[in-house]
């Protein structure tokens, strides 16, 4: 099978930071370098986003221009990506005139086919800086949740998507001035027309779990017409249309197929992107944030259906949620995040420790919680005491017992490894990164247990070396099964001690022994150095955020305005399973549906409620509360519960079943 693998273009206006890395590259990255190893053709790509609102945006508070900004931060983005591992086999940027020409090519396309159509619509105005403003030119009162520095497009406290016209009091992030509607012509793509093509393809592809929920509400409300144009002076000029611009969510996605040509030109091959393309035998999968899933499972299918020129749908949009620093939203805007790149020089040797803990951490199905706490456990406690000492114990025993050695293997050893890899491989092709990479460490925790228990270091030394030796073969497999997780020092090191190469992903399925003889190339070192309480303070100094996370609900304690109150988001939820918090009489996990998706919620009502006693019933639920870790699982939310008499916990919820997701007003 060929694949195309597509990480998120990320935007030329700024670094990128671990939730970035976590959402989307980081993950792509796993799967492609899986994919090589498993045989199939692949390809990875990505680019510098460098159009649209906001790259203008910083330009303007800069007072530069957008052509200096995106030349500022395209090298860092791609230096930051290979330098974290990320194996692109190509890292472009969407101000190339080829992806103009692409671009420029689909809406003539669609105009023809008669899939655009033009109206005269209100947008606002800023009567003193005489121009029309784009959505995130625009702030003002969020209508959902009251925050009052919600964005034109949406609100960046609650999520909620948003046009400039909902938002109330708003007012010019330009001037200040509050602005006038004025109209003006743009083209709208036909989404209500192409719902059925759509639609068809939708049914025949299948969906995560936290992807299907998004898709299928945008389809039952129904698709309408979206503006594909803008007033703006900075973006691909639209053809035959003097101060208008491409939509960025229109062009953007197109840079997919512009990359890949210039992936192809680059090898001296112009029409080898046509086998991506336009060949039914490739997969094309796009890693991407939540934010962006109705773009790529509804809008950029719709294009490529409008076009029929065709092109090659996606496979599967394995979005994931997002990551939080210390309970609190990532936000770039309100600078409280770790960078990548200030990462790397803070910590230039801890690259494959970071991408450890992301995957261990990665939002793939609810949004999860990055904290230093518990990066220096995962470091201590899993990945050196678990992982890395049992490669290094083993290391160490060959060394001691001469450098080199036949290898025979137990067979238990050889199952183990063979069922790890068939398991690991099983998750990451559902996407399942964490998984993948616990069901390693689990290989890891049963081979130190037996290494311990067979204890060569209490026999003669002809019959260790010979119990040492058959571990042997499992760190060649560590070579390679390693090599997706921890690929800038970790892996490549263990196969530098052990003189050997990658071997392919089905030769480690295989029980059958690696190696018939190891020859140990240096004396080890231990691949990972704890982390102790003085480096973990010097990174936090350099590295935590000195800004204010952004803003949050006061607590209950404070008196309350209705504005105030008008903050707490609350929705009704489904209960969509239950189950027992294992050595917590008190808990109940509850997984609840929304209408982003589904969501964990860790609730103490085991005492009042069985767990299937809720499955199937609604409840009010706080969305906007940062997620806690309760018990070791990530707890979004609260669930609403009366206290009646004699303390005990009712449920509290609508009097009529709504759809999930409802607003409570």
């Amino acid at each position: 099978m060929r694949y195309l693998i597509t990480a998120a273009l990320p935007y030329a206006n700024g670094p990128l930071h671990i939730g970035h890395l976590a959402g989307a590259y980081l993950p792509a990255d796993i799967w492609a370098r899986f994919l090589r190893l498993k045989g199939h053709e692949t390809l990875f790509i990505c680019g510098s986003d460098e159009h649209g609102v906001a790259i203008t945006l910083r330009a303007w508070q800069e007072n530069t221009s957008p052509q200096a900004i995106i030349d500022q931060y395209h090298p860092l983005l791609e230096k930051s990506l290979r330098e974290v591992g990320i194996s692109l086999d190509f890292y472009g940027r969407t101000s190339d005139p080829l992806h103009h020409q692409v671009a420029q090519h689909f809406f003539s396309t669609l105009l023809t086919k008669g899939w655009l159509e033009k109206k005269a619509v209100e947008q606002f105005w800023d009567p003193k800086a005489q121009t029309f403003l784009p959505d995130r030119y625009i702030i003002g009162t969020c209508p959902h949740c009251g925050f009052e520095e919600a964005y034109g497009d949406q609100c960046e406290k609650c999520g909620t998507l948003l046009s400039p016209t909902e938002l109330r009091d708003p007012r010019s992030r330009l001037t200040g001035v509050t602005p006038e509607k004025r109209l003006s012509e743009q083209y709208y793509l036909r989404l209500d027309a192409l719902q059925p093509q759509v639609e068809a393809f939708f049914r025949t592809r299948s969906w995560k779990p936290n992807v299907y929920p998004v898709i299928q509400s945008w389809l039952s409300a129904g698709l309408t017409p979206r503006a594909i144009t803008r007033d703006l002076d900075w973006g691909i000029p639209v053809p035959d249309l003097p101060g208008k611009v491409l939509y960025v969510w229109f062009e953007a996605p197109l840079g997919y197929i512009s990359l890949t040509r210039k992936w192809a030109e680059s090898q001296g091959q112009p029409t080898a992107w046509e086998r991506f393309w336009k060949d039914p035998d490739t997969r094309i999968v796009h890693f991407i944030g939540k934010d962006n899933i109705v773009f790529h499972t509804l809008v950029f299918p719709a294009i490529l259906l409008a076009a029929g020129e065709g092109y090659t749908l996606p496979h599967d949009v394995p979005a994931n949620e997002f990551l939080n620093l210390e309970g609190n939203k990532l936000s770039t805007s309100r600078r409280w995040t770790i960078d990548i790149h200030e990462y790397i020089a803070a910590a230039p040797d801890r690259i494959d420790e970071l991408r450890f803990v992301l995957t261990a951490l990665m939002p793939q199905t609810q949004d999860r919680d990055f904290t230093w706490e518990e990066y220096t456990s995962r470091i201590n406690n899993e990945l050196i005491a678990t992982l890395t000492n049992l490669i290094h114990r083993i290391l160490s025993l060959l060394w001691r017992y001469g450098n080199t050695h036949l290898v025979k293997v137990p067979d238990f050893l050889l199952q183990w490894r063979a069922e790890t890899a068939r398991e690991m491989a099983h998750a990451l092709f559902s996407y399942d990164f964490s998984k993948a990479l616990n069901t390693l460490l689990g290989l890891a925790q049963k081979a130190n247990k037996s290494l311990t228990e067979a204890a060569p270091w209490h026999l003669q030394a002809d019959e260790a070396q010979k119990i040492v030796a058959g571990y042997g073969d499992l760190l060649a497999a560590f070579g390679t099964l390693l090599e997706p997780f921890l690929p800038v020092h970790v892996a490549p090191t263990l196969r530098r001690y052990l003189d050997i190469q990658l071997f392919t992903w089905d030769r480690i399925e295989d029980p059958t022994p690696l190696v018939r003889e190891l020859r140990l190339a240096a004396p080890p070192q231990p691949l990972v150095k704890k982390l102790s309480s003085e480096e973990l303070s010097s990174l936090r100094e350099k590295l935590l955020p000195t800004a204010s996370p952004p803003p949050s609900t006061p607590p209950p304690s404070t008196p309350l305005t209705i504005e105030d109150f008008q903050k707490v988001l609350l929705k009704v939820v489904t209960i969509r399973a239950a189950e027992k918090v294992p050595k917590a009489d008190k808990l109940l996990k509850l997984t609840v549906e929304a209408d982003d998706g589904l969501h964990t919620v860790v609730s103490g009502v085991a005492q009042h409620y069985s767990p299937e006693s809720l499955i199937g019933q609604q409840a009010i639920w706080v969305a906007n509360l940062p997620p806690r870790t309760l018990r070791g699982i990530p707890s979004e939310g609260m669930l609403l519960f009366a206290e009646g008499e004699n303390g005990t916990l009712v449920r509290v919820g609508p009097e009529k079943t709504v759809p999930p997701g409802s607003i409570v007003k």
